[in-house]
């Protein structure tokens, strides 16, 4: 875990500003059993289970915006780019809400360019897990910013296909222990 005076010292060195905000660590426990608190995320699940219809996986057009809307605020999807040796991930949608949370937009950039080595080994780690064994995945933990104290979470991660067999896409729901 990364204290308080270690990140200051970060902030500095890289300006701190929201618009640079980073995931300076993070510290959570991935979940294949699906051990949910929030009754939200087994009930989004159950619906990625209908819309697999028996596939790998459920096509990322199956979850349409209408499909979404009681989690489109919380809503992250990332796009699996696979480059010459490394598996890279795309943020394509970072929701309202994840914004809010994390104080930018990260939407287009790498996840691995938003946040510090440290932590991506955390976020790399569960992502690969739901790439490779196309099921979903809970975590629950804590993310720690350069400008501001640590964010309690739950979420799932969904893998999708884009129009064939291979998952393409990533879609992940995340609720915050403090909202209000």
């Amino acid at each position: 875990m990364i204290g308080f005076r270690a990140a200051a010292v970060y902030a500095a060195e890289t300006g701190g500003t929201a618009l640079n905000r980073q995931i300076v660590d993070s510290s959570f426990r991935l979940d294949p059993e699906l051990r949910f608190k929030r009754p939200e995320l087994p009930a989004l699940v159950a619906l990625w289970e209908d819309l697999r219809a028996g596939r790998r996986a459920p096509d990322r057009a199956d979850f349409s915006p209408f499909v979404l809307r009681p989690y489109l605020p919380r809503v992250l999807i990332y796009e699996i780019v696979n480059e010459a040796t490394v598996r890279r991930f795309r943020i394509r949608l970072y929701g309202t809400l994840i914004s809010e949370y994390s104080g930018r937009d990260p939407t287009g950039k790498f996840v691995d360019e938003t946040m510090s080595e440290r932590a991506y080994a955390d976020f790399d780690r569960g992502l690969s897990w739901v790439a490779d064994n196309a099921r979903p995945l809970r975590a629950a933990g804590s993310y720690y910013f350069v400008d501001r104290s640590f964010v309690r979470f739950e979420s799932v991660t969904l893998p999708l296909t884009a129009g064939g067999s291979e998952i393409a896409q990533l879609l992940n729901v995340t609720f915050y222990d403090d909202e209000k």
